[in-house]
């Protein structure tokens, strides 16, 4: 009998320390959706708090980040060939090809006739053979926007401009005569940066491979120098960046491969591939 009693006391006992407890965790508590972060005493420690009060915890929303900035989008630039003549092609057009030779080049770039044809600029320390400028500074792939400004520069200083300026990569693919039919044809319209015309930076941009642009666009572009700045790791982006212009009779497509090829060509009896990418 004794022994029940007690029993029955200490089961009293712990339901009544356990009740304690609990209310006392859930004073010392408060609630901030489900995770529960300790005030640091009882009711009479409020005073001590340096939070909000617990409903003002609980019902506080939570913050909205600001949104992102919309890029406005640019229309797509028209392919070159599909553009109406406006005027007659002069016969003496000039133009200049021009490049940039590096140590990752291969030493048969030379191998197309157009690469032939390039004003090859090249770092202050290269030890590569062609070279017809040597720029101010050593460069890295991902630092060919620099190379673009120097260069850009050089031609801005120079005391002949010619009509037109074509820039190439070491592994385009284009005939000197599909060249020259681009040229004449642009020239007769009033399309002013020719190339893989992008549209989503809010410019336009030409992809690197091949553009093409006119006198009157490096005389704006040598408005700009000095240059400072942050420049984007991309060299063709940054050449879009510079004009900064979503004006869509300035810009127009070259329709690959309508007219020239990117690392790979192959028709009846030729086949030509650049196996590695010139930034590994």
């Amino acid at each position: 009998m004794f022994a029940l009693t007690r029993h029955k006391v200490f089961l009293i006992g712990t339901v009544a320390v356990v009740a304690l407890l609990t209310l006392g965790v859930s004073y010392r508590y408060v609630s901030v959706g489900s995770i529960g972060f300790g005030t640091g005493g009882g009711r009479d420690s409020e005073s001590n708090q340096t939070g909000p009060p617990a409903s003002t915890l609980s019902s506080a929303p939570e913050p909205v980040p600001e949104p992102e900035p919309e890029i406005p989008l640019v229309p797509p630039a028209e392919m070159l060939y599909k553009l109406k003549p406006v005027r007659e092609a002069a016969e003496n057009i000039t133009s200049t090809v021009f490049m940039f030779r590096g140590d990752f080049s291969s030493d048969y770039y030379d191998i197309f006739m157009l690469h032939k044809r390039a004003t090859r600029y090249c770092d202050k320390d290269t030890t590569v053979d062609g070279c017809d400028v040597k720029l101010p500074r050593n460069y890295k792939w991902w630092t060919l926007s620099s190379k673009l400004v120097d260069a850009l520069e050089v031609m801005c200083k120079a005391p002949e401009k010619p009509d037109f300026y074509v820039k190439i990569d070491d592994d385009l693919i284009m005939s000197e005569r599909k060249l020259d039919e681009v040229i004449r044809r642009m020239a007769a319209t009033n399309c002013q940066v020719a190339g893989g015309i992008a549209a989503d930076h809010g410019y336009y941009w030409p992809v690197g491979q091949v553009y093409i642009f006119t006198r009157a666009i490096l005389e704006r572009l040598c408005l700009l120098y000095p240059i400072t700045g942050e420049l984007h790791s991309s060299e063709d982006i940054t050449f879009g960046r510079l004009l900064n212009s979503s004006d869509t009779g300035m810009f127009c497509n070259l329709d690959r491969p309508r007219n020239h090829w990117h690392k790979d060509y192959k028709d009846r009896r030729v086949r030509i591939s650049h196996f590695t990418q010139h930034n590994e």
